[in-house]
């Protein structure tokens, strides 16, 4: 199989992308599919930085990629929401859930950000919430709520919407997994007459547009002699292009051949921000002194569940976005590009704040 040469680069690193990258590298998924929201993470993790000191700070920093970057994400954390609050088929909600006194900084930050503020009382209260605001998508967040916690964080992401161009054919397909077998699959069919399209040696992607918002979905072929995995972990085009801009109209005429995905997945997250960098604070001597005067406050639990599901009519995901790209062709030729192996799908929006698309969604199918 083609290896694709390691990329090294001094450009700054980026949360979003790390994130997917870690995942990666830690193989937590077993069926191999991942699905994970960024921005869903940013929001209470910036919250966080804003309470914190020391180690502490310097530790989210790190992780939200800030340092190199001049506190982007979390200076332009009300910015960052107020995109994505506009977005009229975009559902976004966070919650503190609290049994200490927060700080008078902290509440305003929070009421910024339209977090709703309310004493811990049970798990049915934290399951109820989420599964309101994610449109009873994510159930069961979590079990039951230790008594030791003091404060819980929530972020809630929900996004529906019809393609702009809708699939007009599905038929019964193989799909050619990893490990070298094949599964019978649902593959849905359409031809855009002008798509936002870019292709080399390596991949062919496409971005593709819903009818209702600005959101754009950018789905990546890796050729079939490069792993899935390997482009992730190492393509000049992730590392350079996946923040993207606005998307442009206009392009070649494709084929593309997409599976009908529904997915549901939850995490752990502690190990992925541990190797992330962050330690401090999930020991008890984490400085969190901004946010609140008890002490020892530390991070006990992160979690995360996500949805995505994925027809001819259009996406639901409980935490999701989309991204757009162009680049020259060659002209009256017929492209295919048909996505029966292993492919990443993100999902953005364009942030003009920090002129860059917000990662709202990634999720890698291996096995749709």
């Amino acid at each position: 199989m083609k290896q694709i040469k390691q990329i090294t680069s001094s450009a700054p690193k980026d949360f979003q992308l790390e994130l997917l990258k870690t995942f990666i590298k830690k193989e937590i998924n077993i069926n191999n599919n991942i699905v994970i929201s960024p921005i869903s993470l940013l929001f209470p993790l910036a919250l966080l930085a804003k309470g914190a000191q020391g180690q502490t700070l310097l530790e989210l920093q790190k992780v939200l990629s800030d340092i190199s970057n001049k506190n982007k994400y979390i200076d332009n954390i009300k910015q960052i929401y107020d995109t994505i609050k506009n977005e009229k088929c975009l559902k976004i909600a966070g919650a503190l859930l609290s049994k200490i006194k927060m700080s008078d900084m902290i509440t305003q930050r929070a009421n910024l950000l339209d977090v709703k503020i309310d004493d811990i009382k049970n798990s049915n209260q934290i399951n109820n919430w989420v599964k309101e605001k994610t449109g009873n998508k994510i159930k069961n967040i979590v079990d039951q709520v230790d008594p030791s916690t003091v404060l819980i964080l929530l972020n809630a992401i929900y996004f529906q919407d019809e393609w702009e161009e809708k699939f007009n054919s599905t038929k019964t397909s193989n799909f050619y997994l990893s490990n070298n077998t094949t599964k019978k699959i649902n593959l849905m069919y359409h031809k855009f007459k002008s798509a936002n399209y870019i292709e080399n040696d390596d991949f062919q992607a496409i971005n593709l547009r819903y009818k209702h918002s600005e959101i754009t979905a950018t789905i990546i072929l890796p050729s079939k002699n490069i792993s899935i995995n390997d482009f992730i972990l190492n393509s000049k085009f992730l590392s350079n292009y996946f923040k993207g801009s606005q998307p442009s109209i206009g392009g070649p005429e494709v084929e593309l051949y997409l599976p009908k995905i529904k997915l549901e997945n939850s995490y752990d997250l502690k190990t992925i921000l541990h190797e992330m960098g962050l330690n401090q604070a999930l020991e008890e001597k984490a400085d969190f002194s901004l946010l609140s005067k008890t002490k020892p406050l530390f991070i006990s639990a992160i979690k995360q569940k996500t949805f995505l599901e994925i027809d001819e009519k259009g996406t639901t995901a409980a935490a999701a976005t989309f991204i757009g790209m162009t680049l020259g062709l060659k002209k009256n030729l017929p492209i295919i590009m048909r996505c029966d192996r292993p492919f990443l799908i993100y999902f953005c929006k364009y942030c003009p704040a920090i002129k860059e698309n917000l990662v709202l969604f990634w999720a890698k199918i291996e096995n749709p």
